[in-house]
């Protein structure tokens, strides 16, 4: 609610449902499913409560329309669809230690970021959000990033948000002038392309290190990435876990699928 409130949007409140299977005739010992049009009283039910609570939260300036909607189906394509028919800017899906699969690598985060166009705010399901204040990008310095840094860019500044650029360089005993060297070089971009956006870095053992430490002293409230298999995606989520953050209610994640384009 907050966010849509500082981003001036409407809230397409989403509840996907499995698809009815058929069912036996008549006689059979097989017990019935539920029908569709059971399935979808109940959805629209439980979404209608859950609309009634958002009505009750105060909040500062105008009140987001918040519209329930029930979709039959597997919920990666229903979501998608909806996202592309309604040209949406960012999807929020609410994560927990009980979500399905692994959230990031098999699970539903993973299979709508595979066929969305916009990032999806990952938040733990037991986290209280007052909007997003402050954005760190955690980036390698690779260049598809600077898109997508592009794009933080025109979503901060709707959310009336700060943005920093955030690098985690190896701690080493003997000068790493090839990195010191691209890391420069990127910084030096970024600041010609967005004057008003902070650059930061962390010389660290672990990527997660070096973000908490970034974190501390810039106070940021969302870790913003970029979705792909690559070396940095994998540090994060398997040497150094930080999608435990995520069940633990700390930190939320702001991931950008590789596809993501900018919305008029």
């Amino acid at each position: 609610m907050f966010i849509a409130a500082q981003m001036n949007a409407e809230i397409w409140l989403v509840n996907v449902y499995p698809i009815t299977p058929y069912l036996p005739s008549v006689g059979s010992t097989v017990l019935q499913e539920p029908t569709a049009v059971q399935k979808r009283h109940d959805s629209m039910m439980k979404l209608n409560r859950e609309v009634r609570r958002l009505e009750r939260i105060k909040l500062p300036g105008q009140r987001p329309v918040v519209r329930p909607i029930a979709l039959e189906g597997q919920l990666a394509e229903c979501v998608a669809g909806l996202a592309h028919r309604k040209k949406s800017r960012l999807i929020v899906m609410g994560v927990s230690g009980k979500s399905y699969g692994d959230m990031l690598f098999s699970g539903d985060v993973r299979a709508v970021l595979q066929q969305v166009r916009c990032p999806i705010l990952a938040t733990p399901g037991n986290r209280v959000s007052y909007g997003i204040h402050h954005v760190l990008f955690a980036t390698d310095l690779a260049a598809a990033d600077e898109a997508v840094i592009g794009d933080l860019v025109d979503l901060t500044a709707r959310l009336k948000a700060r943005l920093t650029i955030g690098h985690v360089s190896p701690r080493v005993v003997i000068p790493d002038f090839a990195e010191e060297s691209s890391t420069s070089a990127f910084s030096q971009k970024i600041r010609s392309l967005y004057p008003a956006t902070r650059y930061t870095s962390a010389r660290a053992a672990k990527v997660i290190e070096g973000l908490d430490t970034m974190q501390a002293e810039t106070g940021v409230d969302i870790i913003a990435l970029r979705y792909r298999k690559h070396p940095l995606w994998y540090h994060l989520f398997h040497e150094n876990p930080l999608k435990e953050l995520l069940n633990k209610g700390n930190t939320s994640l702001l991931i950008f699928p590789n596809n993501a384009v900018e919305h008029d």
